[in-house]
């Protein structure tokens, strides 16, 4: 009886053993078949010694042997169909079929291992009892894999434990019912033969039993380190998760699948002003401003479908104040199912509020220079082509079009053909530096113009144009020049003032509208003398103008003529004209000696000069605020970026060494998951700098080193640079150039292979599968034509005038991204004197093209290949003291970790600057490392009290900051650091710089 119980408890647990192999087969993406493989031989080796301890306690008085034929056989065939039952179980979850299969298995090997014994005896078979272990065993091995497949779901540990009982009892009952059914009917001449009995069949029994218990729990503890293992992982990761979640600087929030919030980290609860009672499980759309919540919702459902989208929305705060904040939500996906949705909220009110000052500021000035009679005008240089930035007044509608249809033309579309040659002469003087009046028509308008060139730092940036319609004088001067018959008739028509003066200074003759401008009767007029004028007469700068100061009285003194000399008038104490009046001696006329005097009323043009002169002050200190605001987004970029730096600095530095020490330490796929871990760091790190670069360009502080550089070289980098991310998405490039013969343009080469780099990556992002994105190469004349198309998703008509604006992104591309690269792109060409462009067919692809100018000179550029290798430089050997100032505890410990394989480097660490120079003048180091941001003083004001000690001048100063601005670098170089290394460091990198400060100092 105890080898029967025996017997039991081994089939039991070599059911469990095998169940719990079992349950671990579907912990990745895909099936284990090595799990599957140890469950099916726990399961094979507990039925084939369950069948074995149970003959071997049964005592027949007969001479036993077996058949090793068919033992192997059944030994085979159990393992074989336990496999395959396992195998359906994994894949496919077919439970019926995977229980079949099993019972079936033990079934046949139960059978054939009976027919494998080989007795002096006849065996008789009762087929009741043989069908009703079939039945049992077929039945509680279905029964048994469902109600495992029960504990699976519901993560039931006791569950398990029974459908092994259950599996077990099943495979015992097939054994013993059928062994019940089983008759032996002995020989008469066989009685005798008691002496041939097995006399060790319950030790051997035993025996078996060990072996097969020992090694099923053997498996059982292999199976309860990995679960072990795994845990200790899960709990990693999981902390890695919350930390991120909590210390994000943006409102991070997760919503389950009914819309409602379940968890929100400490910045949301202190930007919304909800207690972390109040937050939980409330509708996540109640944060938001009530006539945005059919817009959220929609957004909402969208994210549950499986997309990730980017709005701007409004949240409403507990005191009722509203917080306009970036949304970005993407689904929370398990296994493949979706559970919820992760949501970033980033603060942008400052600039929403910031943008929304400035577009009113200059609707206002667009509306107050409308209003004037003749045109303001502004025009900008490129490309040897004059392009039209503003133009406005009330002249343009006279002219027939609007300031939309001029802004973003070029001089030569505008002006008629007739006339461009001589409007460009005087817009080309402009742009040299001189003041320009000039007249000219347009559609049958006279007018007067006048270009004042802006400039800055010496250079010309813009022009400043007024013109007024002179079309009435024009046509005065005309019809005078045409007739003296006319003489009269002229004069009575003529939009100036004109009077003859006589030796004497009395008025001879004068026109109707000289005694206009002055408001007075044309008899009243005649009786002026302008040596007795009674009227206040003053300068432009005020000053009251002396009697032989006014044209007409000068002239008539001196024959000297005066042109344009402008007079203020008072006519009245509250009212004021300004005249410009030209006077001309007529001392060789046939008929009179005197003066002629032509005089303008110029009080409209002083009143646009004036609001012209207002209107350049707001436009100045519109300028300024610009500028605040571009050096207060600048600061926050810098902010942003350092505070991004800092932690990025432990992740990509940890990465590294754990990669470098991987093969030793650690599994493929841990590997593999600090391979994603680097990769993505590098690309936040890539993020980062882009937007660096687009804000240097918007402030004009990104240098250019415009130099020959050869396109088939570079295009043939950018290709080998791109071809591994194209082969994973199965993707040809391809490149066609129109000529064999290499071609260089004027550009910068570091700044051009980024433009290429960040095209490629657009159209490799967006291709289909098994497509080409082809680089086409157009030759032409003065420039070259670079062509990037793909054979994509396409973009719509709509969005291609948004395409290359800063953080834009499509509303039909679902890619990540932020929406940089293009505006980069865009910004880069434009600095460089080129040009670019987009045309796009939804559904069919897209093509982008930029335009350089070719270059003179044949010499070639070379461009640096990027080396990511780690810890490949000359070792360290020498005994090295390296002092590292340094505050932050995460950068000590990451510093620590990088110098932890090289026993000759002594590494001293000082919290703060003070105790830093107290630590080096103690230690004299043979390198010192400095963080720019110490508690106490700067790394600036630590390098000069260090330069003031003589005796330690000597020794290396190199800066770690994550402050990646120029500015801050060049302040650190110039005060005495000799090298500057921006965080995140690339150790492979740094290593050699400290290899090569310290060679040069040695």
């Amino acid at each position: 009886m105890f080898t029967v119980v025996l017997s039991i408890v081994v089939s039991v647990m070599s059911a469990y053993t095998a169940l719990d192999m079992l349950e671990r087969t579907n912990r990745g993406e895909s099936v284990s078949y090595r799990w599957i493989s140890m469950s099916a031989f726990s399961m094979g080796m507990g039925v084939w010694s369950l069948h074995f301890i149970g003959m071997l306690s049964v005592y027949m008085p007969v001479h036993l042997k077996f058949n090793h034929e068919l033992t192997l056989l059944s030994f085979i065939i159990t393992l074989a169909g336990a496999f395959v039952a396992f195998l359906a179980y994994a894949k496919f979850k077919k439970t019926v079929y995977a229980g079949l299969m099993l019972g079936s298995s033990v079934v046949i090997a139960h059978y054939i291992a009976i027919a494998a014994i080989q007795i002096d005896a006849e065996i008789h078979y009762d087929i009741v009892s043989i069908s009703f272990s079939i039945i049992i065993g077929l039945l509680l091995a279905i029964y048994a894999l469902r109600l495992f497949e029960t504990q699976r779901s519901q993560h039931h540990k006791m569950i398990k434990l029974f459908s092994a009982i259950i599996l077990g009892s099943g495979i015992s009952g097939i054994h013993y019912i059928g062994i019940a059914g089983v008759t032996v009917t002995e020989s008469v001449y066989l009685q005798g033969r008691f002496e041939q009995f097995v006399p060790y069949q319950e030790s051997f029994a035993n025996l078996l039993a060990s072996v097969t218990v020992t090694l099923l729990i053997l498996f059982l503890l292999v199976a309860a380190f990995k679960k072990h293992s795994e845990a200790q992982a899960s709990m990693l990761k999981e902390a890695s998760y919350q930390s991120l979640f909590n210390y994000n600087p943006d409102i991070v929030c997760s919503v389950n699948l009914n819309g409602y919030i379940d968890a929100m980290n400490t910045k949301g609860r202190d930007a919304t002003d909800y207690m972390i009672h109040d937050v939980a499980n409330i509708p996540f759309s109640s944060l938001f401003k009530t006539d945005e919540h059919d817009q959220i919702a929609s957004f909402f459902q969208q994210s549950l479908a499986g997309k990730a989208v980017s709005y701007e929305a409004t949240i409403v705060k507990q005191a009722g104040k509203e917080l306009y904040v970036e949304v970005t939500q993407m689904p929370i996906i398990v296994g493949g199912v979706i559970h919820g949705v992760y949501v970033i909220a980033k603060d942008i009110t400052n600039q929403k509020r910031a943008q929304e000052r400035l577009h009113m500021l200059q609707e206002e000035l667009k509306l107050t220079l409308a209003q004037q009679d003749g045109i303001i005008l502004k025009l900008v240089k490129r490309n040897e082509q004059f392009i039209y930035t503003m133009c406005e007044g009330k002249l343009m509608k006279r002219l027939g079009c609007q300031c939309s249809d001029v802004v973003g033309l070029t001089l030569n579309e505008i002006s008629l053909k007739t006339e461009s040659k001589v409007k460009l002469f005087e817009y080309e003087k402009a742009w040299s530096g001189q003041e320009v009046w000039f007249e000219g028509v347009m559609k049958d308008i006279n007018y007067y113009a006048k270009l004042t060139p802006i400039k800055k730092d010496g250079q010309v940036i813009e022009i400043i144009g007024t013109v007024t319609d002179i079309t009435g004088l024009y046509m005065a001067q005309e019809q005078l020049a045409k007739s003296e018959s006319m003489y009269r008739s002229v004069l009575s028509t003529m939009t100036e003032g004109l009077v003859f003066h006589d030796k004497q200074g009395e008025i001879v003759v004068a026109n109707q509208h000289a005694a206009n401008i002055l408001e007075m009767t044309y008899e009243d007029f005649l009786k002026l003398n302008p040596t007795e004028l009674e009227w206040e007469v003053i300068h432009p700068d005020g000053r009251s103008f002396e009697e032989e100061e006014i044209p007409s009285v000068k002239c008539l003194r001196t024959g000297q003529s005066s042109k344009n000399v402008v007079m203020g008038i008072h006519l009245t104490e509250k009212k004021l004209i300004w005249l410009s009046i030209n006077a001309q001696p007529l001392s060789q006329s046939d008929y009179y000696e005197g003066v002629v005097v032509t005089f303008t009323d110029i009080t409209k043009q002083r009143q646009q000069e004036s609001e012209l002169i207002r209107f350049n002050q707001e436009l100045t200190l519109a300028k300024e605020e610009a500028e605040k605001a571009n050096k207060a987004k600048t600061d926050f970029l810098s902010k942003v970026s350092h505070e991004l730096r800092t932690p990025l600095n432990s992740i990509l530095g940890y990465a590294q060494i754990l990669a470098d020490q991987g093969n030793e330490h650690l599994s493929p796929k841990q590997l593999e998951r600090i391979d994603k871990i680097s990769t993505a760091g590098k690309h936040l790190l890539h993020l980062i700098n882009e937007t660096l670069d687009l804000s240097k360009i918007e402030a004009g502080h990104l240098a250019l080193n415009i130099q020959p550089v050869s396109i088939n070289k570079a295009i043939e980098e950018a290709i080998k640079t791109m071809k591994p991310l194209a082969e994973n998405r199965y993707l040809f490039l391809k490149v066609y150039s129109e000529t064999n013969q290499d071609v260089f343009i004027e550009v910068d080469e570091l700044r051009f292979q980024q433009i290429l780099l960040n095209l490629l990556t657009n159209a490799v992002k967006y291709s289909h599968p098994h497509k080409e994105v082809k680089v086409r190469v157009i030759n032409h004349d003065h420039d070259v034509i670079i062509r990037v198309s793909d054979e994509g998703v396409g973009i719509a008509e709509s969005e291609l005038h948004n395409i290359f604006e800063p953080f834009y992104r499509s509303h039909t591309l679902v890619k990540e991204g932020t929406g940089i690269g293009l505006a980069l792109v865009k910004q880069l060409v434009t600095l460089m004197n080129g040009t670019y462009g987009v045309s796009s067919t939804e559904g069919k692809g897209s093509t982008f093209w930029v335009t350089f100018p070719k270059s003179k000179s044949k010499q070639k550029a070379s461009i640096k290949a990027d080396n990511d290798s780690v810890y490949q430089h000359k070792a360290l050997t020498d005994v090295v003291d390296l002092v590292y100032v340094e505050d932050n505890d995460e950068n000590v410990e990451l510093m620590r970790a990088v110098f932890a394989k090289y026993g000759a480097i002594k590494l001293h660490v000082a919290k703060n600057g003070l105790s830093g120079l107290e630590l080096i003048r103690t230690v004299r180091p043979h390198l010192i490392l400095i963080d720019m941001d110490l508690p106490d003083i700067t790394g600036v004001e630590l390098c000069k009290k260090i330069k003031e000690h003589t005796d330690l001048t000597q020794i290396p100063l190199i800066a770690i900051s994550a402050n990646a601005m120029q500015q801050d670098i060049d302040k650190a170089l110039v005060s005495g650091f000799e090298e500057y290394v921006t965080k995140p460091i690339h150790i492979e990198s740094f290593f050699l710089l400290l290899q090569r400060i310290l060679d040069k100092k040695v």
